[in-house]
């Protein structure tokens, strides 16, 4: 007998539970079991005449008997009638015995679906009963939006997280985010469940493209190149209008799926393209530096630069997933793996401090690594989607970051500036009385272990002038990320430009 937990798909009539569930089955080689299907055959009636003949009260109490039963065994993947949860002990009993999914579809999908349905017994009056149960379906923790994805997707997202995918909960559904090597060479088997078997346009860079590109888009039936400079120089909206050329070139409408294939400056910038382009198109996000698989390509933060500043054009935009391939990560350079390591190391100093221990620093544990740092990045975004609070924190370090970019014309790479960043707001921390000087030596020292710099020889007033222009400081006031101890961050305002220059 099977060990595997029961996968239970429920949700309201019409949610397309039966079809999910049935193709979750056969990618996981799994027992498929439909509920209604089987009440059916032991009462010898279709449902609609069990509810006529021996009313609704018997068939729920067959459903709950049902439910019972499957509980106790294992491996099987149940699609359940649409009231089969509703009963508090018996949602809260498969919840704690199976992995219990809910579709969440819409009033106007169901409506659709449900406006000429004659053989469900419920159908006449389902507006009602969606307004009453809508409040209980929310009470199950996994839910699965199923807006603009076929049953294929959603059956993707489902069997990625039983495969051990994460995912981000976000106020328009979720995403999940598959780290697992070797995933990049297999993207044409899954081109249905990724929703790419219609038109793709691959964004890439000159450096990523003959390593990873090509191969990618050859993998998928309709998928396009679209190629661009290397570079931070490059993240700007020249480029974003020399996407858009592209696509219209080529043809490309609201249902074509922008990947993006490369590190933060790709992902940002056709990221900005997919919330924009004719409104907003679908982004699947496939990062290629451990900068961009721990931070930049989890949470919807896209944008491009402007002379001013970074990141001062942007938007909010959720991929429709990430997929993080780790093998990619053995190409490279060793200067990409330290910089990414500045964002794993912010992601220790505010919540995960096993990240900032040195036998996890290596390429061959880059699954755990990349795994851990995600998750934290997930927790904070998920209570906080567009920085109205505590995602602030992922800016430690950041604000000084940023300004030595733009003061150095983006001669220092983004994750050398940000650990420069991170010991200069250290430094802050310890004037102000947060931390003590052995919390900074010790930042310092896991910065020079990976080969990181610590600090650098630039204007300071230059260096200031800079940072007045990050769109983080508010109202002309300065706007920082201190840490009051590993593990603990808060945002501090309108600090004096004396207690900043002190650090610079």
């Amino acid at each position: 007998m099977s060990s595997l937990r029961n996968i239970v798909i429920t949700g309201f009539m019409g949610s397309g539970k039966t079809t999910v569930a049935e193709i979750v089955a056969g990618r996981l080689g799994r027992e498929f079991v439909d509920m209604d299907k089987v009440i059916e055959a032991r009462a010898g009636l279709p449902i609609r005449q069990i509810f006529a003949q021996q009313g609704e009260s018997s068939f729920r109490e067959m459903e709950r008997s049902l439910a019972l039963e499957l509980a106790l065994r294992r491996g099987l993947v149940v699609a359940t009638g649409g009231g089969a949860l509703i009963a508090d002990d018996v949602r809260e009993m498969l919840m704690q015995q199976c992995n219990v999914y809910c579709l969440d579809a819409s009033k106007a999908e169901l409506s659709a679906r449900l406006a000429s349905s004659l053989e469900r017994p419920l159908a006449a009056e389902w507006d009602r009963l969606y307004d009453a149960r809508k409040p209980i379906y929310a009470r199950i923790p996994q839910q699965i939006v199923t807006a603009g994805k076929t049953a294929d997707m959603i059956a993707g997202e489902i069997a990625a997280l039983e495969q051990g995918a994460l995912y981000v909960k976000t106020p328009s559904g979720g995403y999940p985010i598959r780290i697992e090597p070797g995933i990049l060479s297999r993207i044409g088997d899954e081109a249905l469940s990724l929703g790419l078997d219609g038109h793709v346009a691959v964004v890439t860079n000159e450096t990523i493209a003959p390593l990873y590109g090509e191969a990618l888009t050859q993998q998928l039936p309709k998928a396009q190149m679209i190629v661009l400079p290397d570079g931070e120089a490059h993240k700007n909206l020249a480029t974003v209008t020399q996407i858009y050329d592209s696509l219209l070139d080529m043809g490309a409408d609201r249902n074509t799926v922008i990947i993006a294939l490369g590190g933060g400056v790709i992902g940002d910038t056709a990221g900005y393209v997919a919330a924009t382009y004719m409104r907003g198109i679908p982004l699947l996000q496939i990062p290629t530096t451990l900068l961009s698989m721990v931070d930049s390509s989890v949470g919807g933060k896209v944008g491009v630069d402007l002379p001013q500043g970074k990141n001062l054009i942007g938007a909010f935009k959720q991929p429709r997933a990430v997929l993080i391939d780790t093998d990619v990560l053995a190409t490279l350079p060793p200067l990409q793996w330290r910089c990414g390591m500045a964002e794993v190391i912010k992601h220790g100093l505010l919540a995960l401090p096993g990240l900032l221990e040195a036998d996890l620093w290596q390429p061959e544990r880059a699954d755990q690594l990349v795994r851990q740092a995600v998750q934290v990045k997930i927790d904070v975004v998920e209570v906080d989607p567009y920085e109205q609070g505590i995602r602030a924190h992922l800016n430690l370090g950041h604000t000084f970051g940023h300004a030595i970019e733009k003061v150095t014309g983006y001669a220092v790479p983004h994750g050398e500036a940000v650990a420069i960043g991170i010991v200069c707001a250290a430094k802050l921390s310890r004037n102000l009385g947060f931390i003590h000087d052995e919390v900074l030596a010790r930042i310092q020292k896991i910065f020079w272990q990976i080969g990181l710099p610590t600090d650098i020889a630039v204007d300071r007033e230059r260096w200031y002038a800079a940072m007045a222009t990050d769109k983080k400081w508010q109202a002309g006031q300065s706007r920082l990320i201190v840490l009051k101890r590993i593990g603990e961050a808060a945002v501090l305002r309108g600090l004096s430009k004396d207690d900043i220059m002190a650090v610079l």
